[in-house]
């Protein structure tokens, strides 16, 4: 009986302040007596107070107003909430709520604004995909996996694992990019340089050259390019991934040469042991053998050759 007694107390004092939600008091003009008026429901408003005689008097609200509480206004409120630069209605404005405005796809609320969120670069993916109330959440690629672009979407994705597809693995893939994997029959028309051309662009566009250093290198190196001195970054860069595009077997092979011109020999020494790699990986191309043995080739070794 001593556990039953506090929670009838409690429900009673619930039903107490229920019922004075939706009740005001109001002195009579006519009488001066105090009196207890019912509360107008949500989506009207009080025309006319309670009497000894009558009961409070309430109106629907008119269109674009409302009232979202039991209550004794005189009028309703207006819908005074408008959804401004990448927002979207959630909610449209009714007699008993306020217009309610959210995030559009892709943007989340900070402060009174939408923003948009945050893209994960290459060699990192999102951990907590982004919604209208939370940015992005980054996590750089463990090993073994990768992000080859930027996304606000996009987790990293495990690397390839090319004996399983039937395939030689040709180099090793990083935080950025995927195992290169080759079969024979992709090597035997042009040999494994062919397949290097497909991932040199974004080798070079990782490997944080400077921009004076890139003016001097295409000024150098690439025909047809020498007024390139306002040219942007990225603009520098598609200079020299259109020349990879059509360069041939030798011309690539001279690039590691090309870049120590230009005392860019960090990158030079990288892509040399890149091209070796490639050259030397396999003889299915060749005629030598098919066969790829991991203890003469670092990149089979779980060690990428382009950090």
């Amino acid at each position: 009986m001593m556990s039953i007694l506090p929670a009838a107390i409690l429900r009673a004092g619930c039903t107490a302040l229920a019922d004075e939600a939706r009740t005001y008091t109001h002195e009579d003009e006519a009488t001066g007596r105090v009196l207890t008026c019912d509360r107008c429901p949500p989506g009207s408003h009080m025309r006319a107070h309670c009497t000894a005689t009558r009961r409070t008097q309430c109106s629907p609200c008119p269109a674009h107003h409302f009232t979202q509480y039991w209550n004794y206004l005189s009028k309703c409120l207006y819908c005074s909430a408008f959804c401004g630069e990448n927002q979207l209605v959630q909610r449209e404005c009714s007699p008993v709520h306020n217009r309610v405005c959210t995030c559009k796809q892709g943007y989340y609320k900070r402060a009174d604004f939408c923003v948009k969120h945050a893209e994960c670069p290459p060699g990192y993916g999102v951990k907590v995909p982004g919604t209208a109330d939370r940015n992005t959440q980054c996590e750089k690629c463990a090993p073994g996996s990768y992000s080859s672009k930027t996304s606000s979407s996009d987790a990293c994705a495990r690397h390839t694992d090319c004996a399983t597809r039937g395939l030689r693995l040709l180099l090793k893939g990083n935080v950025w990019r995927d195992n290169l994997c080759v079969s024979c029959e992709d090597l035997q028309p042009r040999g494994g340089l062919e397949m290097l051309k497909k991932i040199l662009p974004d080798f070079l566009a990782r490997q944080k050259v400077k921009r004076d250093k890139l003016i001097r290198f295409v000024r150098r190196s690439l025909p047809l390019q020498k007024e390139v001195r306002q040219s942007s970054q990225t603009q520098l860069l598609g200079h020299i991934s259109t020349w990879i595009r059509d360069a041939g077997e030798d011309e690539l092979k001279s690039l590691p040469g090309m870049l120590r011109a230009s005392r860019l020999h960090h990158v030079a020494h990288k892509l040399e042991r890149m091209i070796m790699t490639v050259e030397k990986a396999g003889g299915c191309w060749n005629g030598v053998s098919s066969t790829v043995h991991p203890a003469s080739h670092p990149a089979l070794l779980g060690k990428s050759l382009d950090h």
